[in-house]
């Protein structure tokens, strides 16, 4: 990999951890906010999902517009609607304006992030892709054990509003710094295929020391781009891909932002200081950078979709253990750190294996409705989590329950192993078959 890829991918790592942040300072601020608002736990559960149900909207709707208007160009957008959602969170009176400011600010992190992903997966030479996602995916934990640090020094000094400040000044900061320095999607250059595309794609292959073209192939309309992704996306020969890949991702991210969003609170009440929820958090998030960073070293001998399989396993087995250590706050601090490595490899699995499934034209969108799909079913969770509470119902047995996603997840990527075999036999099949007409039964 050149210079100039090593610095598209940093880039996009810088943008993954202000996500990072940008996602996980409510959880943060939501011990003192709560406090100072008197906010209720189903009205807390709707604030913790209201980031997500804006992220959902955004993977969904913003993230396919990426295959028409360019990686960069969204990109850009997306960083403008998180920098002012964050903004204007600042200035929130009550928790309906929070909510919506949380709302806006996700719908950007959600356009986003699927978005980096592709950006990183087709910068990433062939044999560092697996490392480049597990090093991208260890920028979203990195983002939040390091914004933990901060807010909960903020938090501290300032209240929980200038955590929301330090999150607008580097978003817009990142904003600036991404205007000059992150280059287009050369895929999508060629695919898009205008006047403009040729100079555009030899110019970045300048930076990169490799040689300059003389023509790219011509490229279909985009209302034929358009219908080929979603044919692409759908057709037969992906659909069964695609439903488990958005199924096991779903299981996943759920119990990802259940243990992300209410571990610090949940911490927080059972140790009966504030500074443990925080810390905990913080664990989490310190395990997912290690979690994310092994995947990718570690993929680079096993398997991806084998190793993202074993993580998912054992993230539902470390559920378990970390709920029924609630006594003993130090093993559950060491076993917060186990949870986030886990889920977070189980992320970084998902980000490796998904986008190569599709072609080029098709990866933006193809990745970006499920991490769309994902988030839909991840807003439920801490929801789903404040009603549990207030009915009554045990931290501990809320843990024992979102294990069971994580065991699903992991049925769903071996599932997906039995069905790329099973075409690619079909596959090869029919190349012999198309061989022995080709010789007229020769062969």
């Amino acid at each position: 990999m050149s210079r100039f890829q090593v610095v598209t991918v940093s880039i996009c790592l810088i943008l993954i951890m202000i996500d990072g942040f940008d996602v996980l300072v409510m959880s943060f601020t939501a011990p003192a906010l709560s406090a100072e608002w008197k906010v209720p736990p189903i009205e807390l559960g709707y604030l913790l999902s209201a980031g997500l149900f804006g992220m959902s909207a955004g993977s969904i709707f913003l993230t396919p517009l990426a295959d028409k208007i360019g990686r960069r160009n969204l990109t850009l957008v997306a960083l403008s609607i998180i920098s002012i959602g964050m903004i204007l969170s600042v200035g929130a009176a009550d928790v309906q304006q929070l909510i919506a400011c949380r709302v806006f600010t996700g719908l950007g992190i959600g356009g986003m992030i699927a978005n980096l992903s592709v950006i990183v997966s087709e910068y990433s030479s062939d044999r560092r892709r697996g490392l480049a996602m597990g090093i991208f995916s260890a920028g979203y934990p990195i983002g939040g054990a390091m914004g933990g640090v901060i807010a909960g020094a903020l938090i501290a000094g300032y209240g929980w509003r200038a955590a929301f400040a330090f999150g607008a000044v580097i978003s817009v900061a990142m904003l600036v710094a991404s205007w000059f320095l992150l280059p287009e999607s050369l895929e999508y250059l060629a695919e898009k295929g205008t006047a403009s595309s040729l100079p555009r794609i030899n110019r970045i292959l300048g930076k990169m020391g490799r040689p300059l073209l003389t023509e790219i192939p011509p490229a279909a309309s985009l209302e034929q781009i358009s219908g080929s992704v979603f044919k692409e996306v759908f057709g037969p020969k992906m659909l069964s891909r695609t439903v488990l890949m958005w199924i096991g991702y779903a299981f996943l991210i759920a119990a990802f932002y259940f243990a992300n969003t209410w571990t610090p609170k949940i911490m927080a009440e059972a140790a009966g200081n504030n500074q443990i929820g925080v810390t905990a958090g913080i664990l989490i998030s310190t395990g997912g950078i290690v979690g994310a960073l092994g995947f990718g070293i570690l993929s680079t001998w096993i398997k991806s979709r084998l190793l993202n399989t074993l993580c998912l396993v054992l993230a539902g087995i470390a559920y378990v253990g970390f709920a029924s250590s609630f006594g003993a706050t130090g093993l559950a601090l060491a076993l917060a750190a186990m949870v986030g490595m886990l889920t977070n490899a189980g992320v970084a699995g998902y980000c490796t294996i998904v986008p190569p499934l599709y072609s080029a034209k098709a990866r933006a969108s193809g990745f970006g409705w499920m991490i769309g799909v994902g988030r839909l079913v991840s807003i439920v969770a801490p929801i789903l989590v404040g009603y549990l509470i207030a009915a009554g119902m045990p931290p501990v047995t809320i843990f024992y329950v979102f294990a069971v996603p994580l065991l699903l997840s992991a049925l769903c990527c071996i599932a997906l192993g039995q069905v790329l075999r099973r075409q690619e036999a079909v596959d090869i099949a029919g190349v012999e078959e198309n061989a022995v007409r080709a010789t007229g039964g020769a062969l």
